[in-house]
């Protein structure tokens, strides 16, 4: 039986930690969660919150949703993102280590790339850098995601993916952010850069500034 590595991600608001266990109690961190942005949001600059028009029962409802499409998926940590003012929100960020195939290659960078990266919406942009927590290979693109109903077309989605190699390692870990607002695309990488940067074994030394 393999150990997930004991890796940590700091995380900025208002990104908020999703409970991705099979038995997790959705309902209540929904629920802690909803009460938390609607306190947040009439709190906030007068402005803001006189166009929030969101309920604690309707975004309890909505996160509950989304947190459960992330279950018996085998994730080791995922993030829901809801800006400031808002009542709801499609930005993710999932984690996932990625072991060796019995019976195949190590899950090199070169490999997690040719898998991750597609083309049906233009050329991705791909760079390859040393983060802290080791070699890593850079993402960026957008594909076709599901129809979300029978009559309506297939949404865009943005997405940026990262494949890290954790030294003396065979494994990968791997993080994706999604989101299919175009007009948040710059912050939300931005987040994302400033997040990888943080990702760690628990027992791995920051280092200095």
């Amino acid at each position: 039986m393999r150990t997930l590595p004991d890796v940590t991600l700091q995380y900025p608001e208002p990104w908020f930690q999703v409970p991705v266990d099979p038995g997790a109690d959705l309902e209540s961190w929904a629920l802690q969660h909803a009460e938390r942005i609607v306190q947040d949001a009439m709190t906030a600059d007068p402005l803001v919150a006189g166009t929030f028009k969101g309920t604690v029962k309707g975004i309890a409802k909505e996160l509950r949703g989304r947190a459960a499409g992330l279950q018996n998926r085998n994730l080791t940590a995922a993030f829901f993102c809801i800006p400031p003012g808002l009542a709801s929100s499609d930005v993710s960020l999932e984690l996932m280590i990625i072991y060796p195939d019995e019976n195949g290659p190590d899950p090199s960078l070169e490999l997690f790339t040719d898998l991750c990266v597609t083309r049906e919406l233009g050329e991705p942009d791909i760079q390859n850098m040393d983060l802290p927590f080791g070699p890593a290979v850079r993402i960026r693109q957008n594909y076709l995601g599901e129809k979300t109903n029978w009559f309506g077309g297939r949404p865009v989605l943005n997405s940026l993916i990262y494949g890290v190699r954790p030294p003396g390692q065979t494994d990968l870990v791997s993080v994706t952010a999604l989101w299919l607002d175009t007009g948040i695309s710059d912050v939300i990488e931005e987040w994302t850069d400033e997040m990888l940067q943080t990702l760690r074994f628990a027992h791995q030394a920051t280092p200095p500034d």
